[in-house]
């Protein structure tokens, strides 16, 4: 039996509610194999960053090498890679990656034609992470630059939120027309695809909410009631586990990006509150029995 298996690059959480430890939950959770290379580490609780100390970037990069190579995931999603030469660098292992497994496929495989279609490439799905929910900046000078020149182009799936999509493509985002252009403007930057969460909006009409996929070939709007709002930590760091998830699963992009936002939505209505501060979303427990 194939096994589904996901890699998540992000940093740790103590707390449990973020990176990579919400990340192995949610994946654990859609039963997929989960493994990580860790980016940084944080100083955190459920009220938020207290500090930050990211890892040596040739070791992080060493890091992902080792895994990439060993795992040889067909899903990888990143979190928080807060360092520019992080970011870079996993541009170029990504474009590694695929290269040696379109070699390895062109020999053991028959050629592609209109009945044997050509083999499916590894997905990288990249959340790309600026700052923390409470406001705390996340990534180096230099990392939007980063992530737009070395990052982006060999993307598969990016996941910002309305904040970073306004950081990554320097527009304002007011309304669904704007979340349309910044979404066309981000897949300029190489993107197959760009789910634009849109909860940081104003309410839609109705209680309404949406988020934007879109790709070169083809937009759809997510629609959904929107929940009332808990203050809630880790909802990004789990939409994007949950789409990996997915994807590793083998279901398309669209099909993927509807499950898991209506599985993020289920998850905000009813959070857990497990410290002194926000809740999260990534762990749903199982009742005790008598």
């Amino acid at each position: 039996m194939k096994l589904p298996k996901v890699v998540t690059i992000a940093g740790s959480d103590p707390s449990g509610g973020a990176g990579i430890q919400a990340d192995l939950k949610v994946l654990a959770q859609f039963g997929v194999y989960g493994g990580a290379a860790v980016t940084a580490l944080t100083r955190q609780t459920s009220a938020g960053v207290l500090g930050l100390f990211p890892l040596p970037a040739a070791w992080v990069l060493e890091q992902i090498s080792d895994v990439l190579w060993d795992l040889r995931p067909p899903v990888v999603k990143t979190g928080m890679l807060q360092q520019p030469a992080v970011i870079s660098g996993l541009g170029r292992l990504w474009g590694a990656y695929l290269q040696e497994y379109r070699d390895t496929a062109a020999q053991v495989l028959p050629p592609a034609s209109s009945t044997t279609p050509a083999p499916t490439l590894p997905i990288l799905v990249v959340d790309p992470v600026l700052s923390s929910g409470a406001g705390v900046s996340l990534v180096d000078g230099g990392g939007l630059a980063a992530f737009r020149e070395d990052l982006l182009p060999v993307t598969t799936v990016l996941t910002p939120n309305v904040p970073e999509a306004e950081a990554l493509t320097g527009m304002a985002i007011r309304d669904s027309g704007d979340m349309i252009g910044a979404a066309e403007r981000l897949l300029q930057f190489g993107p197959q695809w760009v789910l634009l969460k849109g909860g940081h909006l104003p309410e839609w009409e109705g209680d309404r909410i949406a988020d934007l996929l879109i790709s070169r070939e083809e937009r759809r709007w997510l629609w959904g009631q929107r929940v009332p709002r808990a203050d809630l930590h880790g909802t990004g760091c789990s939409l994007a586990s949950a789409l990996a998830a997915c994807l590793a699963l083998g279901l398309p992009v669209p099909v993927a990006a509807a499950r898991a936002v209506e599985w993020l939505r289920q998850r905000i209505g009813s959070p857990l509150f497990v410290g002194q501060g926000r809740g999260v979303v990534c762990q749903k427990l199982e009742e005790k029995r008598e």
